[in-house]
């Protein structure tokens, strides 16, 4: 009678250690499962950036649109820092600017940046652009696509209309704002650039 419960007892631990390795090697098992391979590795990350790039473009698409209406309100207001260079009205019959000149600040010196452009769309008016009175472009034709001049700081850049009542934008990034004017032929305006007044 002794040796039964005893054989009982190994019989049970025999079987307990049974479960117990094949609960280990099912542990090791999945743990060889979960591992990737390099490639896999490399794979799963170029997905990854991929994803995060798409996101990140995505949003800044997205950020970068206005409405007509909204567009409209910033450019009777005639500076706006929310439009980008380039940005094209769909409706212009709502605009109706009149000749204005600018006096625009808080430059660095030395020289700055300016781009010009028609925000009507590709009227093709033509305009002469001056600094200090003298010629820098005999006629330029206004279209949608930003153009870029150097101009010094200070100065005075002029807009003399050529052809047609151009409506055009004007921005000088370092200042990160748009301006907004029209010209008709013979008239002009004035842009004076100054620099930062330092203490």
């Amino acid at each position: 009678m002794n040796k039964r419960p005893y054989m009982h007892n190994e019989k049970k631990q025999n079987k307990a250690s049974q479960v117990k390795n094949l609960l280990n090697e099912e542990r090791e098992g999945s743990s060889q499962k979960r591992e990737l391979t390099p490639s896999a590795k490399l794979a799963r990350t170029a997905i990854g950036l991929l994803a995060l790039i798409l996101t990140i473009s995505g949003m800044a698409f997205s950020t970068g649109t206005m409405s007509d209406e909204a567009a409209a309100d910033e450019i009777a207001n005639r500076t706006s820092t929310e439009m980008e260079s380039g940005f094209v009205l769909e409706d212009a019959s709502q605009v109706a600017l009149n000749s204005q000149d600018f006096a625009v600040g808080n430059f660095d010196g030395g020289t700055a940046r300016m781009l010009i452009w028609d925000f009507t769309g590709d009227s093709e008016d033509r305009v002469q652009i001056m600094v200090d009175g003298q010629i820098i472009r005999e006629s330029h034709t206004l279209t949608s696509n930003a153009a870029a001049y150097s101009v010094p700081v200070p100065s005075v850049v002029t807009i003399l209309g050529l052809e047609g009542q151009a409506t055009y934008a004007v921005k000088f990034p370092e200042r990160k704002y748009t301006i907004f004017n029209a010209v008709a032929p013979g008239g002009a305006n004035a842009y004076t650039l100054t620099p930062s007044v330092v203490p």
